[in-house]
């Protein structure tokens, strides 16, 4: 589906830029939602079916898709932590990398750096920034 395979990227660019920015906690959460989008278009693609929360994402992860499902599983309680505490860099840049692996297995191209300054530009150049 293509909502989700825009969703997942366009949340893995704001990551990248809350990275940037130094906002851990932004950009984790936005990894997580990308993770999550790419773990439902995979679900999608494969039974038609969208999880309606993380309980079943998880049951369906399990049975159809052993790879997305432990890397969904192991960033988890990372996931959870953010609820109350700051990432700091090194787990962020390992929440970014494993959903960077959960990309290429949901096969959902990961944004170039290039892709994600353009898109950066073309916000500022709206003025949707910065209103």
């Amino acid at each position: 589906m293509v909502e989700f395979k825009q969703k997942a990227r366009n949340y893995f660019i704001i990551g990248v830029i809350a990275e940037t920015l130094g906002m851990n906690s932004e950009a984790a959460a936005n990894f997580f939602k990308a993770l999550f989008a790419a773990d439902d278009l995979a679900i999608y693609n494969k039974i038609e079916q969208e999880p309606k929360d993380h309980t079943e994402r998880f049951y369906l992860l399990k049975s159809h898709f052993p790879k997305l499902y432990t890397i969904t599983d192991r960033l988890f309680s990372t996931y959870r932590r953010t609820y109350t505490q700051e990432l700091n860099k090194e787990e962020l840049s390992l929440v970014k990398k494993r959903v960077v692996e959960a990309f290429e297995n949901a096969e959902v191209a990961t944004p170039t750096n290039e892709e994600i300054k353009a898109k950066f530009e073309e916000l500022l150049k709206k003025g949707k920034l910065f209103s």
